[in-house]
């Protein structure tokens, strides 16, 4: 995920310091940490930091920031988690309620514990959504969601082909039709055919 897609209006005008500890450099220095020194819960706490100074930064700034919220280690990491997850909840475009809801939540059950951390602290998915969210929290949305959403009402149109049609289909030949029983002529059924020959006149 490029920070483009969390960044609105660039106005230029100067934003307000970093929260996190130690402010923009401790910050992009967390998010570039390969020891193993910071811990997961440090890292997005920093990448938030970033993210928001990001969003109310100046053109000049924001080129500082963007190495640490697209290209640092901990960046990749973020976009690896966001992919993996995207990619396991996509349900197809045709899917009706409540197949995405249930994917999502057997998506984000199917994640590391490191993944889910971080697909719950960025709220993926959750229209409106303000600040991060714990891993219980976001799994009882996402099961929030699951258990809300109903089936379609719209009942969706079927055909029924014919042991021909299919057998055409299939590309084999057309099994031959089943001629109907004969049926043996009656007294009752001449004078009905009769009848209907001279009203038919």
């Amino acid at each position: 995920m490029k920070i483009s897609q969390l960044s609105t209006t660039d106005t230029g005008a100067s934003a307000a310091p970093v929260a996190y500890p130690g402010g923009t450099a401790a910050a992009t220095a967390a998010l570039n940490d390969t020891t193993g020194s910071v811990g997961l819960d440090q890292q997005l706490g920093a990448y938030h930091a970033l993210a928001d100074r990001w969003a109310g930064a100046g053109h000049g700034e924001r080129a500082g920031l963007s190495q640490a919220l697209n290209e640092s280690p901990f960046a990749k990491t973020v976009q690896s988690a966001l992919n993996t997850f995207t990619k396991a909840a996509w349900a197809g475009s045709d899917a009706a309620p409540p197949v995405p809801q249930q994917k999502a939540l057997d998506a984000f059950d199917g994640l590391s514990e490191t993944d889910q951390t971080i697909v719950a602290s960025l709220q993926v998915g959750v229209p409106g959504a303000k600040g991060p969210a714990s891993v219980g929290d976001y799994r009882a949305r996402l099961q929030s969601d699951r258990d809300a959403a109903q089936p379609s009402a719209t009942p969706r149109d079927t055909v029924t082909l014919s042991p021909e049609a299919q057998a055409r289909l299939a590309g084999a030949a057309a099994p031959e039709a089943t001629a109907a029983p004969a049926v043996e002529a009656t007294p009752e059924m001449a004078a009905a055919i009769s009848a209907y020959g001279k009203a038919a006149r």
